[in-house]
């Protein structure tokens, strides 16, 4: 019977290995990976997906300002720490800005270190409604932690 299920391991071992093997290189840490495209339909695509909750172990936190002068309408993203901030490998921010492009940039782990609190990513954003969406990697698992609009707003 044993000998019925090794191949059977082994395929589903090097299906996964080829998977892991699959994944887009990294980009230094400070917001390296920056890449802008344009956004794909407009139909249903700028509303916010769902997110999830990190187990408790893996909690971390991040605060999103959008600033509110026409002239420099800049979205600030930064990484504020938490419980689960030893486990954290990577910190992906994408932008879906209301000119219809997409803009994503990343924060990754140091080598032999971790995510800082109070690093960030900077785009400029619009002075529309831009939506912003946080996806963390934890022990190498993947989960988008944040999901909003943010209308610019005019100060009166």
């Amino acid at each position: 019977m044993a000998l019925k299920i090794a191949p059977i391991l082994i395929l589903i071992l090097f299906t996964l290995a080829l998977g892991v093997g699959c994944t887009a290189p990294t980009a230094p840490t400070g917001g390296g990976g920056n890449q802008v495209t344009p956004a794909q339909g407009s139909g249903g695509a700028f509303s916010p997906g769902p997110v999830v909750t990190l187990p408790p172990d893996y909690f971390v936190d991040i605060q999103v300002n959008k600033n509110m002068i026409s002239t420099n309408p800049a979205i600030d993203v930064f990484f504020r720490g938490g419980k689960g901030q030893i486990f954290l490998q990577k910190m992906l921010v994408e932008v879906q800005k209301s000119d219809g492009t997409v803009e994503s940039k990343e924060i990754v782990r140091p080598e032999g270190g971790q995510i800082s609190v109070g690093d960030k990513v900077t785009f400029r954003g619009t002075t529309g409604t831009d939506r912003v969406a946080v996806t963390v990697t934890v022990l190498g698992k993947s989960y988008k932690i944040h999901d909003q609009l943010y209308d610019f707003k005019t100060r009166p």
